[in-house]
């Protein structure tokens, strides 16, 4: 399980990544020859790329992603009050220094993509394009806040004291805010993605986590502001954003709202809208994604990598996935049988 350790101004950190190249699932470093795409994850599924991670057609491409302060398998020094975007962005920078990545395609979804996005606006050299998956780059609107505060509520009631827990309260909490990114429908491929997510946060966010819990998940969602023009003019690289018409939580105004205040600071943005897709659109319908992706890329690279003839990869979560009962046989359509817990983020729709 490959680390790499760094320090920043918030922190000493034991930062957890995966590299997959054409020729290797798992690889010690990047082929230079080939473009390199960095991930950044959304909010408690650092796993959450796993489709894209087993595509022959992005495989082409060198894939790295790195699991967030308080997330995955990532360790370190507890988050410091206060800890925001721009904490974050010197702390993916700082990850990026320790493994020497030239320039890179940004590729976030959800709570990765205002990091991503600060980083273009403050290093503009050290990004290639950017590609947001249900980008959250803009203020949380009210009904999504009411929706997180109750996930936090449940969350943090679950653990009472040191050595006590409540499991019912846990999974509400938990299995709810996975409803919200998979608009309800958990499938065998999302209910094995919550599964690997429920033990990763019962490790980072136990009462001896909450103090992290209540910084990396409601502060660091809830401070977030919008980027004045001015910032956002300084973005030297082409942006795409998609989004899936089944997001429960995030309208298609907001993402619309994004590509206008882009487009008014004179930055290249395009909009594809994936039909049925939920928050986390690129899981199941990767499909519709990942072909957009790779010709994104190549749209904004002058290296031509040569196709994948393997078509037997594994993506790094595979053993994870396993674990957890979920093999690629599997009808991905089949619903789950697990305890339908439900956390209802209210409708922004009109």
């Amino acid at each position: 399980m490959p680390f790499v350790r760094v320090k920043t101004s918030s922190g000493n950190i034991k930062f957890h990544y995966n590299i997959s190249t054409p020729d290797l699932d798992v690889a010690d470093k990047i082929d230079p020859a080939v473009p390199v795409l960095l991930w950044f994850h959304s909010l408690a599924f650092p796993h959450v790329f796993h489709s894209q991670f087993a595509d022959p057609l992005l495989r082409k491409f060198n894939l790295v992603a790195f699991d967030f302060r308080s997330h995955g398998d990532t360790e370190g020094d507890d988050l410091p009050e206060g800890y925001g975007i721009r904490e974050a962005e010197e702390d993916a920078l700082a990850f990026m220094d320790a493994l020497r990545l030239p320039p890179c395609h940004f590729i976030a979804m959800d709570y990765g993509s205002p990091v991503a996005l600060q980083i273009a606006i403050s290093h503009p050299e050290r990004v290639l394009s950017l590609f947001f998956i249900s980008q959250t780059c803009l203020e949380e609107p009210p009904e999504v806040r009411e929706g997180h505060q109750q996930v936090y509520d449940c969350w943090n009631a679950a653990f009472p004291g040191p050595h006590e827990y409540d499991n019912e309260r846990m999974m509400e909490g938990g299995y709810g805010f996975a409803q919200f990114m998979f608009s309800n429908n958990m499938t065998k491929m999302a209910d094995a993605l919550f599964k690997i997510s429920f033990g990763l946060s019962q490790k980072h966010w136990g009462y001896n986590g909450l103090k992290n819990y209540r910084i990396a998940t409601l502060e660091f969602l809830l401070n977030r502001k919008s980027q004045p023009e001015s910032a956002l003019a300084r973005i030297r690289c082409p942006v795409k954003l998609v989004y899936g018409t089944e997001d429960v939580a995030y309208p298609q105004e907001y993402n619309e709202e994004f590509q206008r205040q882009l487009e008014n600071a004179g930055v290249d943005v395009s909009l594809l809208v994936v039909p049925g897709a939920p928050h986390f659109a690129s899981v199941e319908y990767a499909d519709q994604v990942d072909p957009v992706l790779h010709d994104f890329v190549l749209q904004n690279d002058t290296r031509k990598p040569n196709p994948i003839s393997n078509t037997s990869l594994e993506s790094p979560w595979d053993g994870a996935l396993r674990s957890v009962g979920f093999y690629e046989g599997v009808d991905a359509d089949d619903d789950s049988d697990e305890d339908n817990f439900v956390v209802s983020y209210p409708s922004s729709r009109t």
